[in-house]
């Protein structure tokens, strides 16, 4: 087995990045997961993208929201921007049952417990660094935000609540899968040092008074008919289903208050060559030295598992993949696929077989 250094992670703290002989960070990223460098965990996935362009990039994982808020602070400004994800699960389902009953552990935690995020890390992070920095831009990704991009039925409150850009106060939401908006985005910052808001697979917050539609968008209901009649948002909803099934879909705008919700037409599906790429990053597939002698039931299920492809064309009700990841379906080459199988083999406690090969992987920011 390969013995790994510190700095062959990402760093997560002030020590870490000084050992790499940095003075200052491109992009940092909050996640409500524990840190695992490994390809099925998104915050891993975005940063190794990331570091493959050049950039400098921390990783903060699940910070503490209710203390002095040091762990927002730690690390300064970044260049950049500030990532945000709630994690590789919507932040709800992670934490109760269908029946609103605590889950018996948070999967994506040290020895599983309940305590390391608050309900809707996307908001509550977004709105600490927006206190903190109002200056930086917040990107937001991850399902949590990518599901929540437009009026949503909440189940957990029971109601029907405003896109999470209104209530987080997020600059940007990269929705699905963010290899290519989050690669986009930082080549265009570095050229042009604001944010484009003409990027495919984002969605953004403007003023009415400021948007000129065109004749080739769509329009949902607004998020104030929504709430008056469940009727137009179930319409919205076939709308913004059918769309996903195409190959080249609709720019998609929502009204709520006096602003508007733009959601930008997707990228087309990666190539295989993008995708290997993606996988093929210099992962060390194991979490982070700081949990050292602590579970994270998630990896503990992943770990000798191999993604083989991306996207499926079930749509199945009780699951997201095919809202995410979207529905046309992309293959690793083999090749790909046999340089993952190796290495893990080459893992200490390998015991000569694969427990899953598998198609649900989540980076997003």
């Amino acid at each position: 087995m390969k013995e790994y250094k510190l700095t062959d992670w990402l760093p997560t703290t002030k020590k870490e990045v000084e050992l790499r002989g940095w003075d200052e960070l491109d992009v940092i990223l909050f996640s409500g997961d524990a840190y695992v460098d490994h390809p099925s965990f998104g915050a891993a996935v975005i940063g190794r993208m990331l570091e493959a362009q050049g950039l400098k990039v921390a990783i903060i994982p699940q910070p503490n929201w209710r203390d002095d808020l040091r762990d927002f602070k730690k690390l300064g400004r970044p260049r950049l921007f500030f990532g945000v994800s709630a994690g590789c699960m919507d932040s709800m389902v992670n934490k109760y049952t269908a029946n609103k009953r605590l889950r018996s552990e948070d999967a994506y935690t040290p020895d599983g417990r309940h305590d390391m995020r608050p309900e809707y890390p996307s908001i509550v992070y977004t709105q600490i660094l927006k206190k903190l920095y109002p200056d930086v831009p917040v990107i937001l990704g991850g399902i949590e935000a990518s599901l929540r991009r437009l009026t949503h039925y909440d189940y957990w409150e029971d109601k029907v609540r405003p896109s999470i850009l209104t209530e987080s106060g997020a600059d940007l939401l990269i929705y699905g899968m963010g290899e290519k908006p989050i690669t986009d985005l930082c080549k265009r910052l570095k050229t042009d040092g604001v944010i484009p808001y003409d990027l495919p697979q984002t969605a953004y917050l403007c003023r009415k008074a400021k948007f000129a539609s065109s004749e080739n968008d769509l329009r949902l209901f607004s998020h104030e008919e929504c709430l008056k009649d469940k009727k137009k948002q179930a319409q919205n909803f076939r709308h913004i289903e059918e769309e996903s099934n195409k190959y080249e879909a609709a720019r998609i705008y929502q009204e709520v208050g006096n602003d508007v919700v733009v959601v930008n037409p997707p990228y087309p599906p990666m190539t295989q060559g993008e995708l290997d790429m993606s996988f093929d990053l210099p992962y060390t597939r194991l979490p982070h030295p700081k949990y050292k002698g602590k579970r994270i039931p998630a990896f503990d299920m992943i770990k000798f598992s191999v993604n083989i492809h991306r996207g499926c064309f079930g749509g199945c009700a009780f699951c997201t993949i095919s809202a995410h990841q979207g529905k046309f379906i992309v293959s690793r080459s083999k090749e790909s696929i046999l340089k993952e199988v190796k290495a893990i083999t080459e893992m200490p406690d390998f015991k000569g077989y694969l427990s899953d090969c598998l198609l649900y992987t989540s980076p997003s920011p």
